[in-house]
């Protein structure tokens, strides 16, 4: 537990990002790097933002490669940026590593970093690892003692059907320990339902209505299902699951996709994104979720693209995006997870643009929102709520 860590470099640093994946398995911690822990037929860019969002710490090489490099390992900078905002201003969460003679990019100099000499230098990466570990055990201790964290365990199972292929469906999920507490009870029933539903749809594509396996030809890749739900934010009065399903059907890839489920937990409902807002500002907050996530998508597709400053210029804005999938709607923003900082929302793969374009998270902060609001006490109160 509090043992994850994601691996963060250019490809072109590979064998020393082994070296560092090595030591701190041996040392017990679970260290994760795309080309050792991404399983043949996985979806790569699903399965790595997955892992970057589930780590307890960040671990970001920088060499003159990575730092000047476009692409995707930026955004895997700017992503582990945006999650280092929902951590306390004490906690170790992102350690840069130097390993060549390099410039520290400026949003990385706030962090001490650690100047690669020898492989003793792991030695500080693991005592720093080791110290936050320690401070979340130590909180947890206090919390429980307290009653006011709500402990859970995760659960795994995994389902094999195999005939000239294998069907695998592999799932995680997490059980709330304290069933005397009637509102973790109710969490505890509606994931164990959305995992038993999800499962058996699942099981329902390769099998036929007599009970036996589809026939698929030999050769083929086995099938995949991955089906994972894990806390994305945990207070006393919310809580934030992030559902995430990978998906591997034969033909040239497979699909993924995430949903934000947002409960309040005394009583327990379910909190839809309108359900922040009174109904007089829904369209204040439609039309600047619609032009705010445009722009931020824009940035994201242009990157990935790789467009130059006169592709940038010459770009029509309706020419980027599918036809209607950013207007101010509520069902193109229903995707959603609650954080301490903000709301952050979901754009599944083919929401908005093509599979290639790949899935998207769009933070927005409760800053941002808050003038645009003539009644803000909803949100205040959430924000009370997301933060106790």
């Amino acid at each position: 537990m509090h043992n994850k860590v994601f691996i963060s470099y250019a490809k072109e640093d590979f064998n020393f990002a082994e070296k560092l994946y090595d030591y701190l398995e041996e040392n017990d911690f679970r260290p994760w790097l795309d080309k050792k822990s991404i399983l043949p037929g996985q979806d790569w860019n699903f399965t790595l933002r997955k892992a970057l969002r589930e780590a307890n710490y960040i671990v970001l090489l920088l060499s003159n490669t990575s730092v000047q490099k476009r692409g995707y390992i930026q955004r895997e900078f700017k992503l582990a940026l945006d999650y280092y905002e929902e951590k306390l201003e004490d906690d170790i969460y992102l350690i840069p590593l130097k390993i060549g003679d390099c410039i520290i990019p400026e949003s990385l100099s706030k962090f001490q970093w650690i100047d690669f000499i020898d492989d003793t230098s792991f030695n500080l990466i693991y005592t720093s690892l080791s110290f936050q570990r320690d401070k979340y055990f130590e909180y947890e201790r206090k919390q429980i003692a307290a009653k006011q964290l709500f402990q859970y365990e995760e659960i795994t199972e995994q389902h094999e059907y195999a005939n000239k292929i294998t069907f695998n469906i592999d799932i995680t999920y997490f059980r709330f320990l304290d069933e005397s507490n009637p509102n973790l009870r109710e969490l505890n029933q509606i994931l164990l339902g959305s995992k038993v539903e999800e499962t058996i749809r699942f099981r329902k594509l390769f099998h036929k209505s007599s009970g036996n396996l589809i026939k698929t030809k030999k050769g083929e890749r086995n099938w995949m299902f991955d089906i994972s739900y894990m806390p994305n934010h945990i207070s006393k009065s919310i809580v934030s699951i992030n559902q995430s399903i990978s998906t591997y059907t034969g033909g040239v890839h497979g699909n993924y996709y995430v949903r934000g489920l947002n409960y309040h937990v005394n009583p327990v409902f379910e909190i839809t994104l309108e359900n922040l807002f009174d109904y007089t500002d829904h369209s204040n907050v439609l039309e600047f979720l619609s032009s705010f996530c445009f722009e931020e998508l824009k940035k994201n597709y242009n990157e990935w693209l790789g467009a130059s400053e006169d592709e940038i210029a010459n770009q029509k804005n309706e020419e980027i995006f599918w036809e209607n999938s950013l207007d101010p709607d509520w069902k193109n923003f229903q995707h959603y997870f609650l954080s301490k900082t903000g709301i952050e929302i979901i754009f599944n793969t083919y929401s908005v643009s093509s599979y290639a374009f790949g899935l998207h998270i769009v933070p927005v902060t409760f800053d941002k929102l808050i003038p645009l609001l003539t009644k803000p006490k909803y949100l205040k109160k959430i924000i009370e709520k997301v933060n106790n």
